[in-house]
């Protein structure tokens, strides 16, 4: 296996963090963080604040006197939530101009405060189920990447009730340490932030997909492997965190089980390890809040090599096996730091996001991601609850895999990566609108420019309208 050097992103990342511990707020600050209004099971055990998460989101309800009933319930440690999102696509252009596409995902989430309930300190659960149906309109266009138009589709669609994940979080030390175990998904914890799903794109809704595209052992919403994590909290608004999930490669596919239901190992590889720093520091009287990671993992799987066949020769001119690399890293640097505050809410202000994720290029499909973008909450002050988004997110091909991608091309062989010619690089550019409707309800409309579809440059842009609807019941 070949080593990749992540020195330098590791230094510059550790230079930010290290200098800007000074400035987080005394522990009397007590900002809740961001919380996803699209996806609220996002935020359950995302470090988006200075202390672990409540043990179920809070949430807005279209129907009061459930909301209210709930409310009772929740101070007796249950918490329920259902909730619905569709999304819809119309390609205006890219040689399909006029298809569209509509998906739609049924929530239903389950979580349990045991210290509440029965008495069992520090001890929480929480469960969740959904049923996701629908089309991915990027398939009609030969692009089967990191791009997809609606994100709600992926991760083994047309289930009738597919279980996403069932875990427990035990708090140690006054919660200074939290200790997660179950059937989890990684990018709940890892490499997340309940600001991506502010887009409808696949790229980044949920994480930035080079990550899941990159390494199966990074199991991703809505599948999830055995797995723990343990969270530290070794200064206000510092945390450290590490964890151990199972590698399946066949997650979310007919494999193993789309299905979510199989509790079974027999799939599993390797190992996934990810560890992640991070910091929460507040700037300034008006609490101007920023989230900064780093993180690494390594899977120990065996992972087919992009270029070379098992005695060492080019794969596209020997045809024989791909040689077996052993082990495979990632690497993520993200952050997001609140500009202008519009209000009091922890979202009420205008964000700036970026990020950057590395893969190992001899074994993954993708090189590099890398994004930036605004959100704004509240963007005017009589739409306090309506969000405006802006971001542009690039994948690149590992190089290794683009070498032979051009040698097969030369020789008028069938291509690796569901590529039809050599690949280089995805952009993709959205704008979107969250329009506060009433409680409980919001609507989206979306626009995304995909450059490069499938990251094919004999492919033509794609221009697209979307609609995305929320609904908590």
């Amino acid at each position: 296996m070949q080593t990749i050097s992540y020195s330098k992103y590791l230094r510059a990342a550790l230079f930010v963090l290290i200098g800007a511990t000074g400035l987080s707020r005394p522990a009397s600050a007590q900002y809740r963080g961001p919380i996803s209004a699209v996806a609220p099971s996002f935020s359950l055990d995302t470090p988006t604040a200075y202390e672990n998460t409540p043990f179920t989101p809070s949430v807005e309800h279209m129907y009061q006197p459930w909301g209210d009933l709930l409310k009772k319930w929740n101070k007796k440690g249950i918490g329920l939530v259902f909730d619905y999102t569709s999304e819809s696509a119309l390609a205006l252009d890219g040689g399909n101009a006029g298809d569209a596409g509509y998906a739609h995902q049924i929530g239903a989430e389950l979580d349990i405060d045991w210290e509440r309930l029965i008495g069992w300190k520090g001890f929480r659960s929480h469960a969740v189920v959904v049923n996701r149906a629908g089309h991915n309109m990027a398939t009609d266009f030969g692009d089967r990447s990191l791009n997809g138009f609606q994100e709600i589709y992926g991760g083994g669609g047309n289930v009738g009730v597919k279980l996403v994940y069932v875990y427990g979080t035990q708090d140690l030390l006054g919660g200074r340490v939290q200790i997660a175990f179950g059937k989890m998904s990684v990018n709940t914890d890892f490499s997340a932030s309940p600001l991506y799903c502010t887009f409808m794109n696949k790229s980044i809704c949920g994480n930035p997909k080079s990550l899941t595209r990159g390494d199966s052992g990074y199991g991703t919403y809505p599948g999830s492997t055995y797995g723990t994590r343990v969270r530290v909290w070794p200064l206000h608004g510092v945390y450290a965190q590490f964890g151990l999930y199972g590698t399946n490669p066949d997650l979310s596919s007919n494999a193993y089980d789309r299905s979510g239901w199989n509790f079974s190992t027999n799939r599993y590889t390797g190992m996934y390890i990810p560890v992640e720093v991070g910091l929460i520091p507040s700037f300034g009287p008006h609490n101007l809040v920023g989230h900064y990671k780093l993180g690494v993992a390594y899977d120990t799987a065996n992972y087919a090599d992009n270029l070379y066949d098992v005695d060492g020769g080019f794969l596209a001119l020997t045809h024989r096996s791909a040689r077996q690399d052993n082990g495979k890293t990632q690497l993520w640097i993200e952050g997001d730091q609140m500009l202008v505050r519009n209000g009091s809410g922890p979202l009420h202000g205008l964000y700036v996001m970026a990020g950057l994720v590395r893969n190992t290029p001899q074994s993954s499909p993708y090189l590099y991601r890398y994004y930036a973008g605004f959100v704004d909450r509240g963007p005017v002050p009589w739409r306090p609850k309506d969000t405006f988004g802006i971001i542009m997110t690039r994948a690149t091909a590992s190089p290794d895999l683009v070498a032979t991608q051009r040698i097969d091309y030369a020789l008028g062989k069938k291509l690796p990566a569901n590529a039809t010619y050599p690949q280089s690089h995805l952009t993709v550019l959205e704008v979107s609108y969250n329009i506060h409707a009433c409680e409980g309800l919001s609507i989206q409309p979306d626009f995304q420019r995909i450059m490069r579809p499938n990251l094919q440059r004999n492919k033509a842009s794609i221009d697209a309208l979307g609609l995305k609807i929320h609904a908590v019941f």
